[in-house]
C-alpha cells in the first residue's frame, strides 16, 4: 500500500508544511470529479475510513499514488502526499497536481445544493493551490482534456472558462498597505487599499506616491516592493491581510 494523508486539512497549512520538502515540480493542476462515488451516494461527505478504502481500490487496481485531493461538500481532504507525484491522469502524472470533486457532474448539479458546497470548497483549493506554486489559472485542465482519457470527467455540468473565473478572483485578496516614515513615530504616514496574489502584494502607484512623496517611474497597479524599494523594510501580517512598511 502506498502512503496516503487521509485526513481535512487546511489548505494553506498543508501547503506550508511541505515548503523546503518538494520531490517534484508540478506544473499544473488536474481537475477531476469522482463519478463514482457520487453526491446521492455520500449525503454526509467522506471520512477517513472512505479515504482508506480508496486507498485499497487505487492499489488493487496496481496505481503506487492516487489523487492529492479530494473535495467534498464539507471541507478538503488530503490523500497523496503533495510532495510526490500521483497518479490520477494518464499524460500528466509527472507534471500536474490531481484535484478530486465528489460528485457524477455529468448528471448532477454542480450549481445548487450539494454540488454548489463541492465547488465552492474547490474554488478555494485551487485559489491556494495557484497561489502557493504561482500557478497561472489560465494552465488548469480538465481531466477529459487528457488525449490518453477516454471518459468525460469532470461531467458537462463543470464549465471550465466559469470555474477558472470563480477561483481566479479568490487569489487575488484584499489588503492594507501600511506606510511608516522615519521620524514620524508611531503613527503611520498612511495606509492605502492593495491586493494580495502570486505571493506579492500590489497598489496602485499614484495611492503610494501621495504618502512617500516620490517617483518610481511606474504607472498603474505594482509591486509594492517595486515602487518603494531598498528605501523600505517590509513585514507582512498574513492573518490580518496587511503589509507594513517601515522607511529606513
Amino acid at each position: 500500500m502506498f502512503e496516503i494523508i487521509g485526513k481535512k486539512v487546511n489548505v494553506k497549512d498543508y501547503l506550508k508544511s511541505y515548503q523546503g520538502k518538494m520531490e517534484w515540480k508540478p506544473k499544473f493542476v488536474v481537475l477531476h470529479n469522482t463519478g463514482s462515488p457520487r453526491l446521492s451516494q455520500r449525503p454526509n461527505g467522506f471520512t477517513p475510513q472512505h479515504m482508506e478504502n480508496l486507498r485499497g481500490y487505487y492499489a488493487g487496481m496496481g496505481w503506487k499514488g492516487g489523487p492529492h485531493f479530494f473535495v467534498d461538500q464539507n471541507g478538503v481532504w488530503a490523500f497523496n502526499p503533495i510532495n510526490k507525484k500521483g497518479v490520477h491522469s494518464p499524460s500528466w502524472n509527472s507534471i500536474a497536481i490531481g484535484v478530486e470533486m465528489l460528485g457524477d457532474y455529468s448528471v448532477e448539479n454542480f450549481n445548487s445544493g450539494l454540488g454548489l458546497a463541492v465547488q465552492d470548497n474547490t474554488v478555494n483549493l485551487m485559489a491556494d493551490i495557484h497561489v502557493y506554486f504561482d500557478f497561472l489559472p489560465s494552465t488548469m485542465a480538465l481531466h477529459k482534456e487528457d488525449k490518453a482519457t477516454t471518459h468525460n470527467c469532470p461531467g458537462k455540468n463543470v464549465i471550465k472558462n466559469e470555474f477558472i473565473a470563480r477561483f481566479s478572483e479568490k487569489m487575488t485578496q484584499p489588503s492594507k498597505i501600511v506606510i511608516y516614515k522615519k521620524g514620524e513615530g508611531h503613527e503611520p504616514a498612511g495606509v492605502v487599499s492593495g491586493g494580495f496574489k502570486h505571493g506579492h502584494n500590489f497598489a496602485l502607484v499614484e495611492d503610494l506616491r501621495k504618502i512617500v512623496g516620490f517617483s518610481s517611474g511606474l504607472t498603474g497597479s505594482q509591486k509594492v516592493k517595486d515602487v518603494l524599494g531598498d528605501k523600505y523594510t517590509y513585514s507582512w501580517d498574513e492573518k490580518n491581510m496587511k503589509l507594513y512598511c517601515v522607511e529606513v
